[in-house]
């Protein structure tokens, strides 16, 4: 297989303000948040429900109001309970300036020499009230957000710095750094040729593994097989062009990997309530007309 740029193929944002800002409820594409990286940094705030989020090795269960901050480059999955969530996906180096004060501390951050602090509840009055109110810019989009929002994040750092709000580095042993790499880059592979025929045999190939030990090895690090990863990373994919596109059901099946439409419609509606594709769409097109 062709060398592979081992992260997440998403934009989020643009190259002038790399802030990409997420309302998910149950209709979202990825209201299910599988196993994914990236290398920008993400906030996750939990508005109604809960949410069981695992970072690496590490799961947490976030509540109404709670707030989870991703550092840069965190295998990271969630699943939602009766879950009304939002997420800020941004690239924190933006806020390194020339000569800034910030730099050596934003420096720390990036070489992972110091890393922030997972979770706030509504113990950490300071953090959750700067992140509610960065959510909330971000969320209306007023004018002259961006200033403000680029302020709060500073603030937000700021605080962080004075509280000494760090998690201690995870001691990750030689042998799970290589499984963590070995997976980064099964993950990439998927992102990149999801949309083509790939085999069970491919993914293995990938981590140099065969294929025995590699589904033990897959699993144990997202709790599921390879092959219903790469099916639902596919159908995620299918329901954000059924949102976000005229294309027809056929040519979304066939754009996403599925060989066939019939046999698309059968796993849509497996993973998604016993919903067709159709139905999918107009009851998302009727819960957003809702909020209007």
């Amino acid at each position: 297989m062709k060398n592979l740029e081992i992260k997440e193929k998403i934009s989020h944002g643009t190259k002038f303000f790399p802030f990409a800002y997420y309302s998910v409820t149950h209709f979202h594409p990825r209201y299910n948040m599988t196993t994914q990286w990236h290398e920008e940094c993400e906030l996750i705030r939990v508005i109604e429900g809960s949410f069981k989020l695992k970072i690496n090795t590490v799961s947490y269960i976030l509540r109404e109001g709670d707030i989870a901050f991703i550092n840069s480059g965190y295998i990271h999955s969630g699943i939602p309970d009766n879950c009304v969530y939002e997420c800020l996906v941004f690239d924190i180096s933006f806020l390194k300036k020339e000569r800034g004060l910030t730099n050596t501390f934003l420096n720390n951050l990036l070489t992972f020499q110091k890393e922030i602090k997972v979770l706030y509840s509504k113990e950490e009055k300071d953090v959750v009230m700067i992140l509610d109110n960065v959510f909330r810019i971000i969320r209306e989009k007023k004018k002259g957000y961006d200033m403000k929002l680029s302020g709060l994040l500073y603030y937000f750092l700021g605080v962080i710095e004075e509280q000494n709000l760090f998690s201690n580095p995870v001691n990750i042993d030689f042998s799970n750094k290589r499984k963590i790499l070995k997976l980064k880059k099964v993950l990439s592979v998927i992102y990149k040729q999801y949309m083509y025929d790939l085999t069970l045999e491919d993914l293995a190939s990938s981590a140099n593994m065969n294929t025995n030990y590699f589904c033990k090895f897959f699993k144990s690090l997202t709790g599921t097989t390879p092959m219903e990863y790469l099916t639902c990373y596919r159908l995620e994919c299918a329901k954000k062009k059924l949102k976000e596109t005229d294309l027809s059901v056929t040519e979304i099946a066939y754009d996403c990997g599925f060989n066939d439409s019939s046999y698309f419609t059968k796993v849509f509606k497996k993973y998604n309530d016993n919903l067709t594709p159709s139905k999918f769409l107009a009851l998302n097109k009727e819960y957003e007309d809702s909020l209007i």
